[in-house]
């Protein structure tokens, strides 16, 4: 991306008045660390040069962890960038599917730039996906990563999402297995003592917490169903909203989900649209239909619609695979809990199942 776009991009969402006192900008997408230290030095000095409302901003990065090494690290300690690795668990389940062009696996090297990290001093936390494969090892994965002293965990489910057609967890038994495998990795968690959290289980926690009592969704829970609430911008300028998946994709029905380009439109401008609206009258329509028929619908808000879109062929739609297993499960797991402790029980919510 030319430090220009870059720059344009934030300037246009500034005087959109979509800049608010913090902005946080996150390097994803591809493998952040593949283009030069030079290209982010230059990038970090410009917006730092732009006069903007927000008091801070704060940067992160998701990487494959192989090309860490000690120059890198300088770089990231020195802006305070958020560090996120991408890591399957022990190297037979890694190297199964994170493999070089030539075929080999990847764990080893990953690895490595971990250390490297930890021994510069610097934090990260860790995404990991289950395949079909994962689910009957939670706890050799979950061993790995205590073993490996690292303390955060987010699991992500193989979606049928944008290129990948194809997901191991489609078969009519993986969800039930998704369970299994939640619930033995949240008393695997509670055993250890607070040694390791697992984003699931978090956000599970949260949205209990701060679900409202008339059964709607509080204000904000959901970021993928309000225009703007995260904006996506590709190295060309495009500008992409909602689900940051959509970015780049084609699509028989709106030919694409690019809104606009911030080197030649204004961001509210991209909103008033034909293609923007009717994308967001979709959304909101399979919103609707969540709340009409969902019992999650207070803790979760209305579901992704890019796994909507990818799973259902329509945003206008409700569940999906992926919200059965990474929100309805963490959260059916997390009730149990809380219900045990508390001494109480009775029927599930209409639409929450055991």
């Amino acid at each position: 991306m030319p430090v220009s776009v870059l720059t344009r991009a934030i300037e246009k969402l500034s005087a959109g008045g979509l800049v608010g006192e913090k902005l946080s900008i996150v390097w994803h997408a591809g493998e952040p660390l593949a283009v030069p230290i030079s290209f982010y030095e230059e990038a970090f000095q410009a917006i730092s040069a732009l006069r903007l409302p927000a008091k801070g901003v704060a940067h992160a990065m998701q990487s494959n962890g192989m090309l860490v090494n000690d120059r890198w690290c300088s770089f990231i300690r020195e802006h305070n960038v958020r560090m996120g690795l991408s890591i399957d668990g022990p190297a037979f389940i890694h190297d199964s599917h994170r493999k070089t062009r030539a075929g080999e696996g990847t764990h080893a090297q990953v690895m490595k730039g971990a250390e490297i990290l930890r021994r510069n001093g610097i934090d990260f936390h860790v995404i990991a996906v289950i395949t079909e494969q994962s689910l009957d090892y939670p706890d050799e994965i979950f061993n790995f990563f205590l073993e490996n002293a690292i303390r955060r965990v987010g699991f992500n489910i193989e979606e049928l999402e944008g290129t990948n057609r194809t997901s191991t967890l489609s078969n009519n038994d993986a969800e039930r297995r998704v369970g299994d495998f939640f619930r033995r990795m949240f008393r695997l968690q509670k055993g250890a003592g607070g040694r390791i959290t697992i984003r699931e289980f978090d956000r599970a926690f949260q949205a209990v917490a701060q679900s409202e009592t008339d059964g709607g969704p509080p204000e904000g829970c959901n970021d993928q169903v309000t225009p703007f609430a995260i904006i996506s911008v590709a190295y060309d300028g495009s500008l992409s909203t909602f689900s940051p998946e959509l970015l780049g994709m084609k699509s028989s029905t709106y030919g694409d989900f690019r809104f606009g380009n911030v080197m030649e439109d204004d961001v509210r401008g991209m909103a008033e649209t034909s293609k923007f609206k009717r994308v967001l009258e979709d959304i909101r329509a399979g919103v609707r239909l969540c709340s009409e028929s969902c019992g999650y619908f207070s803790l979760c808000g209305g579901g992704a619609p890019s796994n909507k879109y990818y799973e259902n062929g329509t945003f206008a739609s409700a569940e999906t695979m992926f919200c059965r297993c990474t929100v309805k499960i963490p959260i059916d797991i997390v009730l149990e809990d809380l219900e045990g402790a508390l001494g109480i029980g009775g029927e599930a919510p209409e639409g929450r199942g055991r």
